[in-house]
């Protein structure tokens, strides 16, 4: 910490007797310049008296000019001639006396202000916090190599010494100490890239996970839509037209929905339910995204396309001539609902399309 002067401030009385003393002082200093004025100019009339009577032209410009250049300006002529006539200005001196203590306040007020400055500057250069306050006890002494001693207290002082004294006395312990904590810091480093490194490869096979999934989901879906067209083919057929034996169950008929089931490949365990029946259901089954199939040189003629083959299929009228009498009994009412549903949806989605 820097050293300052320090500065106590003054009484009423002390300042009043201090500007006396300096109004004194500073009056003797200006009689004495009069007095020294006045007897260099009585010497110098004098020796121009005597210069004027030894020539009796009179001294030329020039002198003139060395004479005023060698000595100054001559001083306005005193009106009693003696330097004890001399009136003192005390106004001026009073007026001085004010500037000089203002102009020592002002510098005694910087020097307050670098003071602070150096002693906050110091304060924040360093913070110790003493060891009994910190964390892993007394023997880390360690983490104090780099620490300034005269922040020290008394006790973590001596015990720096004492650490300090013994890292000489036992150098190759110390080394060999200072070597076990490189390899546990770089045990740790390795430790904990290989921690980041098994949460990036847990990412990585999350990620495979998910694209699996929806690879699955999209060739189930694929594989969904080809068997609808399969079904509905063999549904049409005139042999299975003809033969009126075998009454229709509700599953039996092919739903423009995802069946619920396991496998669709195996006709058997495809379950739809009425449920399923949902206009968003059946719009993403007819008409799935750009990015499931393949670039349609006219993706809105192929949309109205599709909607108008599965109208032909689900027009009430035309399921009712076709498909209704080979529905078994039970199964006829809720047919005749999922037949609605799946019309209002294909009318909605044609006038989208228009």
């Amino acid at each position: 910490m820097s050293s300052s002067k320090l500065r106590l401030k003054r009484t009423p009385a002390e300042q009043a007797e201090r500007d006396l003393r300096k109004a004194r002082k500073a009056a003797r200093k200006a009689a004495k310049r009069g007095d020294k004025y006045i007897d260099d100019y009585t010497e110098h009339d004098h020796a121009r008296k005597r210069r004027r009577t030894d020539d009796d032209h009179g001294p030329s410009w020039d002198a003139l000019d060395d004479s005023d250049a060698e000595y100054g300006p001559q001083p306005a002529a005193s009106g009693s001639g003696s330097h004890r006539a001399h009136k003192v200005d005390y106004d001026y001196i009073k007026a001085q006396v004010e500037e000089e203590r203002f102009r020592e306040k002002m510098f005694g007020a910087m020097d307050d202000d670098d003071r602070l400055d150096s002693v906050e500057a110091a304060l924040n250069s360093y913070a110790h916090v003493p060891r009994r306050w910190r964390g892993g006890g007394m023997d880390r002494m360690d983490d104090e190599l780099d620490i300034q001693p005269q922040h020290m207290e008394d006790e973590d002082y001596a015990e720096w010494i004492r650490a300090g004294m013994w890292r000489k006395k036992h150098a190759a312990e110390h080394e060999e100490q200072m070597r076990r904590q490189a390899e546990h810091k770089a045990r740790e480093e390795r430790e904990k890239a290989l921690r980041e490194e098994t949460r990036r490869l847990e990412r990585a096979a999350e990620e495979e996970r998910r694209m699996r999934k929806r690879v699955k989901e999209r060739m189930r879906e694929v594989e969904a839509r080809e068997l609808y067209d399969t079904r509905w083919k063999a549904f049409l057929a005139p042999a299975s037209v003809a033969s009126e034996d075998k009454m229709l169950r509700f599953e039996d008929i092919p739903w423009p929905v995802m069946a619920s089931a396991v496998s669709l490949r195996d006709e058997q365990h495809a379950r739809v339910r009425i449920e399923d029946l949902t206009g968003e259901a059946i719009s993403l089954f007819l008409l799935p995204p750009s990015e499931h199939d393949a670039p349609s040189a006219d993706p809105s003629k192929e949309r109205k396309e599709k909607l108008r083959e599965t109208m032909l299929r689900f027009h009430p009228d035309k399921f009712e001539g076709r498909i209704m009498k080979r529905v078994r009994e039970k199964d006829r009412e809720r047919v005749q609902e999922a037949v609605g549903i799946v019309a209002r949806t294909l009318n909605s989605l044609m006038g989208e399309a228009k």
